[in-house]
This record gives structure tokens, C-alpha cells and sequence, in this order.
């Protein structure tokens, strides 16, 4: 893998994400930042090990683990093998911070590696590409990232997110009652007897799952399903698709689908329909 360090214009930093650096250290140098490093920064070992410091907390680093900081946290990292080589990443933009928290992957991040191979084989590609940098290369790179992004979080969920999987299927019933009933007056209390939870359980183990809340994920439910009835007919009007979805009153359906569409059911319409 080639090491590549991108001295980005000002063109580049307008994407969402960009490339900083990326590469291979056959010998790892002991490095200490007091004030953490100046970009989001993923590091896993190739051969060896060595010891991750944060907050005060040492972590070996071996051939299974990978770390992952945000920009600003501090910490120090060092050999304890003979030798000990790393593969990193290092990547800002604008919307990496959302990103992120989207995926669930919180300013400090040590994991093991299910995956390993595939998240080096995204690397290796990112480092071919910055090789001969230039506008169209930086975009590439930046769905590269995105992509190395996601597979970070499948390798975190294996970790940290045990219940995930297990509220997931919990959860189902109700997924599956919102399907099918988006179009009717569904309220908290008929949902949680779906599961057989209190309301305000309900409400917590959804939000600690999918991070919004049931009458959240109603409303993108029912927006979605106008976004599908105005492609399909474009005749069909506005106010008949407001109460098909099972919105009662068409100002707020309007309000609710430009708040979260970032244009109005009309402007959709004539766009899409």
C-alpha cells in the first residue's frame, strides 16, 4: 500500500467528505498528541502490537484491533512488539461529524476486526487512487470513505452493540404493524401492546435502537409512502394524498414533508411525478 498524504484545495474541502492521508508504516514511531490529531483518524495493525493510550487507559493494539479517534482527543501510541507496522486513514468534511453519529461511532472507538481483509482491500484502493490525485479522484475517494465508514460500523456493532440485534427483533412486530397501518390513527399505547411494553419503554428501547422515536418513525413511514403515491400518479392531488397516508390535516402534511424532504409536496411532484 502506498502512503499518500493530500494537500486538499479549497474545491475539495467543499465535499462532504474528503481524503487527508492514507498508508502503510512498516515501523511504527511512538507518537504522542497532547491535543489529538487535527482529523478523524482510524489505525489497526498489520504485524505485531503495540499499546494505545486514552484518557489514561491503555488498550493493546494486536493484529485483530483497530482504533478509531475523532479530531481533538488525546492520546499516545507506541511499539511493544519488535516490530510493529500499521495501516491508517485519516479524513475530514463537513458532514464526516454527522456521519458518524449517525452510524453510532463515538469519538473514541477500539474494536476487533471481523472484517479486516475487506477494510484493507477499501484502503488499498483509496491509496491506488490518491497516488494521482486530482477533482475527480478526490470524489472517488470520497465514496470510498463512506463506504470504509459503514463497514467500521458493522465491525463496532460486533463489539459494543450486542443488544442491537436482539432489540431489532423485539422490535419487529412494530415495524411491521406501522407498515401495515401507517394510513390509520395508530397510537403509543396500541403499538407497546403489540410487544408487551409500557409506552415509555417502548419509547426508550426504539430510540436506544434506531435513534428516533415510534411517532418519528411513523411520520417518515407515511412521507415515504406520498413520496411513492405522487411518482406513481401524477394526477393524484395533494390533499387526497395527505389523507391516504394518514395525515388529517394537509398543512401539517406539507410541513412535515418539506422539513424533512427539504421541498414541498408540490415542488416533489412536479419534479418527480
Amino acid at each position: 500500500m502506498k502512503t499518500c498524504f493530500i494537500v486538499n484545495t479549497s474545491l475539495e474541502k467543499g465535499l462532504p467528505i474528503y481524503l487527508k492521508s492514507v498508508g502503510y508504516n512498516q515501523c511504527q514511531e511512538h507518537i504522542i498528541r497532547k491535543n489529538g490529531h487535527p482529523d478523524f483518524h482510524y489505525l489497526h495493525t498489520a504485524h505485531g502490537s503495540g499499546v494505545l493510550i486514552v484518557d489514561g487507559k491503555e488498550y493493546i493494539v494486536d493484529e485483530f484491533t483497530a482504533f478509531f479517534l475523532w479530531p481533538g482527543v488525546p492520546h499516545e501510541y507506541y511499539a511493544i512488539s519488535s516490530e510493529w507496522s500499521t495501516v491508517w486513514l485519516t479524513f475530514n468534511g463537513p458532514a464526516s461529524e454527522m456521519i458518524l453519529k449517525t452510524m453510532g461511532i463515538k469519538p473514541f472507538e477500539i474494536f476487533k476486526l471481523s472484517s479486516k481483509q475487506y477494510l484493507e482491500g477499501i484502503l488499498e484502493a483509496i491509496s491506488n487512487k490518491a497516488s494521482f490525485y486530482n477533482y475527480i479522484v478526490s470524489i472517488e475517494c470520497s465514496q470510498l470513505i463512506y463506504s470504509f465508514i459503514l463497514h467500521m460500523a458493522l465491525n463496532l456493532q460486533n463489539k459494543i452493540e450486542r443488544n442491537f440485534e436482539s432489540n431489532y427483533l423485539k422490535l419487529l412486530p412494530i415495524l411491521k404493524y406501522i407498515e401495515e397501518n401507517y394510513f390509520k390513527n395508530i397510537t403509543l399505547d396500541e403499538l407497546s401492546k403489540q410487544i408487551g411494553l409500557s409506552p415509555q419503554h417502548l419509547c426508550s428501547v426504539f430510540k436506544k435502537t434506531f435513534q428516533t422515536t415510534p411517532y418519528e418513525y411513523l411520520i417518515r413511514i407515511r412521507i415515504q409512502k406520498a413520496k411513492e403515491l405522487l411518482i406513481k400518479n401524477p394526477m393524484i392531488q395533494i390533499k387526497e394524498v395527505c389523507y391516504e397516508v394518514g395525515f388529517k390535516n394537509p398543512s401539517y402534511f406539507c410541513y412535515m414533508f418539506k422539513k424533512l424532504e427539504g421541498i414541498t409536496p408540490m415542488q416533489f411532484k412536479r419534479l418527480f411525478g
